[in-house]
């Protein structure tokens, strides 16, 4: 489970390797751009879930 902060909107899991982490719109326009920071694994809107307050 990550730790999230107050600017974090999303929770990312690579459905390639698993890895999760909060992240924020400007964060999330880059995995998207370029892929799992992780793995590398192209991604989707679908790896990423609203963060729950």
């Amino acid at each position: 489970m990550s730790a999230t902060s107050p600017t974090d909107d999303y929770e990312f899991t690579c459905p390639q390797c698993g890895e999760g982490f909060a992240v924020n719109d400007g964060m999330r326009a880059a995995v998207l751009e370029r892929g799992c920071p992780i793995c590398g694994s192209p991604t989707s809107t679908e790896a990423f879930a609203p963060c729950s307050a």
